[in-house]
């Protein structure tokens, strides 16, 4: 049986949008960087971009160009929302009929 809580549907939205702000913070450090010549070699650019991006797990919402003196990077709006439209949805399974069981009391148990 395929569930839908709405106040769990709100606390993974929020979540994700606090972790994708949080890695945007920290993203932009690094484009500063790169752009004022700190961070110059695309593999040294790629290994920090990386390490952020595996901190707060959101890597699969960003779209990156990196270079040679280069990085840029720009949410994935189309990733985001489709994951968005699976917040708050659950799956409970169950071996119990359904002539034995309710589905409202198979999710209440």
């Amino acid at each position: 049986m395929v569930c839908r809580n709405p106040a769990l549907a709100e606390e993974r939205a929020r979540n994700r949008e606090q972790l994708l702000r949080a890695t945007e913070r920290e993203l932009d450090k690094l484009v500063e960087a790169v752009g004022s010549g700190r961070l110059l070699h695309a593999p040294v650019i790629v290994e920090r971009v990386s390490r952020v991006l595996r901190r707060h797990k959101v890597g699969k919402h960003f779209l990156r160009e990196i270079a040679d003196g280069h990085f840029s990077y720009r949410r994935n709006q189309a990733r985001i929302e489709e994951e968005a439209a699976l917040d708050g949805i659950y799956v409970v399974r169950s071996n119990v009929s359904s002539q034995t069981l309710t589905s409202k009391a198979l999710v209440r148990g």
